[in-house]
């Protein structure tokens, strides 16, 4: 015995005028072509918008925490009660030396052996431009010598 499904779809037409449109005659009896295009640039336009905001969200972020006026607050040299504290001049890497020499009694603080994080933080309190770098040079010219437990200690002048 045989099975025999048909499938019949039945559209419904549009009828101008005494004629039943169909498909795309039906969209273009209806300007459905310029609504078609007219809604694709309303979503491209408002994924711009949105891809914009999101690029720009940073400052919009930074403009309601307030700290958009980070510069009118911060103290500067015209300021009659602002007094800069003394900084070491640092030398340029090539001179580890006299790098070791001023940044040894500075570390004094955080006792000895000590963390090079902990030494990180003193040589960025004193600007150091490179704090990573000169650490690093230090270790490798071997002004900071490594106990073995992962503290470090400097070598004597």
């Amino acid at each position: 015995m045989r099975c025999r499904a048909s499938f019949s779809i039945h559209t419904h037409g549009y009828k101008q005028g005494g004629i039943t449109l169909y498909g795309l005659e039906a969209i273009q009896a209806h300007n459905g072509w310029a609504m078609a295009i007219t809604g694709a640039i309303i979503v491209m336009t408002g994924l711009s918008i949105l891809s914009f905001i999101i690029s720009q969200l940073h400052r919009i972020i930074a403009l309601l925490d307030g700290r958009g006026n980070r510069k009118s607050t911060q103290k500067t040299d015209k300021d009659p009660v602002f007094n800069p504290e003394p900084k070491p001049q640092l030398p340029p890497l090539s001179d580890l030396g006299e790098t070791m020499k001023r940044f040894q009694p500075l570390t004094q603080d955080i006792g000895t052996p000590f963390d090079l994080t902990a030494l990180f933080q003193v040589f960025a309190q004193h600007d150091d431009p490179h704090p990573h770098l000169t650490i690093r040079s230090l270790r490798e010219q071997g002004y900071l010598i490594p106990d073995g437990n992962g503290l470090f200690f400097w070598k004597h002048a």
